[in-house]
């Protein structure tokens, strides 16, 4: 009979005794039984920023004080080999734009400076709503109609790179790596040298802008769970991604079809410490709607009259002052080897940063490392398998049972 799993708020410490433990490429024999879980009264993980703290990371960093930069990736099956510096991300977004299944990633830097970021694409409305809300500079390589519009008239700071493009004394701000092919686009890539540059000639402030997120410490060895799995399941099998704790790194290794996803540069695993889990309602875009009325500039301003029409545009309800009528809803944490249930929430408007909730009303406190969004549409899901539950499942495939069905 399967015990009653106890979900961790982050301000309760959660102790949990198991044996040795597994995960993807693991030896599963070396899972035990899973005994009683205890709970104390201990409040979260306590943790004492360094004096540099970076707002997005909670780590210390050089840049703890600078700009940060939202960046647009490929999410192309065939680009996901060649991307550069991704575990260098502070933050990443990853959802999918306008009809299609297939999603694009984009990654805010503030404490690592690199000169090889993508490969880029284009960017979206929802794209750069996002990047406003954490205060970073939106980098795409080209851009969708409606977002040439909105870009074009400063709605938020934005630069726009090519191959070749560069600051006035001549610094690279984007490149073709001629050494890089794979057929869905072109190998782009962004060098945040000449885009620093760049932003400061547009008179973008230098400064960060961001409040940041609260953080708690990492989760003591000896009570770290041995195992678990998150199914992020995006559309289409091919884009389904995994993650399985790792017990070690207190991180969160990916996979995609079982292959471990590497980063091209730096040669790493990618390995986030903190996931999110949204699900979104995807509308369309109305044209019909006074901007001016609620203190908006007209995002169809400049669009060719043949494409201003309702319903055209697919959007992803999660906050942009445009187009969504949703400002909140529920989401799925996970750190520290928990799942927690919440919320998140965007005051409607420019300028306004996302707020996390635990389902108690507490603010959630992110473990200090990467954060790693992801944000679905309806009919796509997040999924999650504890220790308790891998080692049932175990236990009926050994007995031919299925306790689902």
């Amino acid at each position: 009979m399967k015990k009653k799993i106890v979900k961790q708020s982050l301000f309760v410490g959660l102790g949990l005794i198991v044996l040795a433990g597994c995960g993807c490429g693991k030896d599963e024999s070396s899972i035990g039984n899973v005994v009683e879980e205890s709970v104390n009264t201990a409040q979260y993980f306590p943790y004492e920023a360094p004096e540099k703290a970076s707002p997005l990371t909670g780590l210390a960093c050089d840049n703890y004080d600078k700009r940060s930069f939202a960046i647009m990736y490929s999410g192309s099956l065939d680009a996901r080999k060649y991307w550069k510096n991704i575990t260098k991300a502070d933050f990443v977004l990853e959802m999918p734009h306008r009809m299609h299944n297939e999603p694009r990633l984009m990654g805010i830097f503030q404490c690592n400076a690199l000169d090889a970021i993508g490969p880029m694409r284009s960017g979206r409305i929802d794209h750069m709503a996002v990047a406003d809300a954490l205060g970073a500079v939106f980098t795409t390589w080209g851009k969708s109609i409606v977002a040439a519009s909105a870009m074009n008239r400063g709605f938020v700071d934005n630069i726009e790179v090519g191959n070749g493009t560069a600051s006035q004394d001549g610094t690279r701000a984007g490149f073709i790596d001629s050494d890089i092919y794979f057929s869905s686009a072109n190998a782009a890539y962004a060098d945040m040298n000449g885009m620093i540059k760049m932003s400061a000639e547009k008179g973008y402030t230098t400064e960060n802008l961001f409040a940041g997120f609260r953080h708690q410490g990492e989760m003591p060895m000896e009570q770290r769970p041995n195992y678990g799995n998150v199914d992020v399941r995006f559309g289409g099998p091919q884009y389904r991604v995994e993650y399985q704790y790792d017990k070690e790194t207190n991180s969160y290794k990916r996979f995609l079809g079982g292959e471990p996803r590497m980063d091209y540069e730096t040669k790493e695993q990618i390995a986030p410490k903190n996931l999110i889990g949204i699900v979104a309602k995807r509308d369309a875009w109305l044209a019909e709607k006074d901007y001016g009325a609620e203190g908006l500039q007209d995002p169809w301003v400049g669009v060719p009259q043949e494409k201003v029409e309702s319903n055209q545009y697919p959007n992803m309800q999660l906050g942009d002052p445009w187009f969504d009528t949703v400002f909140e809803g529920e989401a799925e944490f996970y750190m520290n080897g928990r799942e927690i249930d919440g919320t998140w929430k965007r005051e409607k408007g420019l300028g306004n940063s996302f707020e996390f909730y635990d389902e108690d009303g507490n603010e959630i406190a992110f473990v200090p490392g990467q954060i790693w969004m992801h944000v679905l549409p309806h009919g796509q899901k997040v999924g999650y398998e504890d220790e308790e539950e891998y080692v049932e499942r175990l236990e009926d495939e050994k007995n031919g049972t299925n306790t689902d069905a």
